[in-house]
């Protein structure tokens, strides 16, 4: 990725974006990233960021508590604190109109956002890779919630992510990814995340369990990796059929993280489904 990292103050909160492209008057294309450990807007949109900025005005942030933006957590509320965050980023960048794509907890907290009454974020479009539906728990998620800190842990992690066993045996790879989650806050603010209190209970449902898909009013793409040890076989298509209208690409040769794996093929798809009312 040519593109630099850079910082702005979204009221008090050090975040750290990428910025490409030049604003033509089209809405910008908001890229979020995913929730691993390690999860940030340099792993997740590396291989895409240029590609869309080619077209469009293109702002990858990283979350609270992600990448290189501040650590913060609040036990309270922090689903509904990352929407907050991103929208002051949106209204500090004077950004009003917005093509979102989210890659797995981020598709999903953008499904969750575009079917709220009235959303929180200008979405003109969305788009979610790897996120929305049912997560099931099995020993794929498992691997991913339970990292010790060590580059082996952290192997194991992208193993379970990819299908081609390149990017497990890329050292250089692994201690990026090892970096990022290991910076001063990173995996308490991750790990925050999957914290329960044994004496809470269940309660009612979330709101993302309860979620009523049908509610999306934009336009969708549901896309998924046929691969992927995290999901369900065949969840995709169902998630999509709930959505008004949606769109549908599977990757063939992708799991967990196809706009890494596939990302030549993610990139077509995504242009031209945020080209079509150009």
């Amino acid at each position: 990725m040519k593109t630099k990292g850079q910082y702005i103050d979204v009221d008090g909160v050090n975040t750290h974006y990428f910025e490409a492209g030049r604003r033509t008057g089209a809405p910008s294309v908001l890229l979020l990233h995913s929730a691993e450990f390690g999860g940030a807007a340099e792993i997740s949109w590396e291989h895409n960021l240029d590609a869309l900025a080619e077209h469009f005005h293109v702002l990858a942030p990283d979350h609270l508590g992600f990448g290189r933006t501040d650590k913060l957590f609040d036990f309270c509320g922090q689903f509904n604190k990352r929407i907050w965050h991103i929208r002051r980023f949106l209204e500090v960048k004077e950004v009003s109109d917005a093509y979102v794509i989210g890659s797995s907890m981020s598709g999903g907290l953008s499904l969750t956002v575009a079917a709220r009454e009235t959303p929180d974020w200008p979405i003109r479009k969305v788009a979610t890779c790897s996120g929305g539906g049912f997560a099931p728990a099995n020993d794929a998620r498992d691997v991913l919630n339970s990292y010790d800190g060590t580059e082996d842990h952290m192997r194991r992690i992208v193993e379970t992510m990819f299908v081609d066993p390149k990017w497990a045996r890329d050292d250089a790879y692994i201690r990026y990814r090892q970096e990022l989650a290991t910076l001063p806050g990173a995996w308490e603010a991750t790990a925050a995340a999957r914290f329960k209190a044994p004496f809470r209970g269940k309660g009612g449902p979330s709101e993302r369990e309860a979620l009523d898909y049908a509610r999306i009013k934009v336009p969708c793409l549901v896309m998924a990796g046929a691969l992927d040890p995290l999901r369900l076989p065949g969840y995709a298509p169902e998630l999509a059929a709930e959505i008004p209208g949606a769109r549908l690409h599977v990757f063939e040769h992708g799991a967990h993280m196809p706009n890494i794996e596939c990302a030549d093929e993610f990139n077509r798809v995504v242009i031209s489904f945020l080209k079509e009312d150009a």
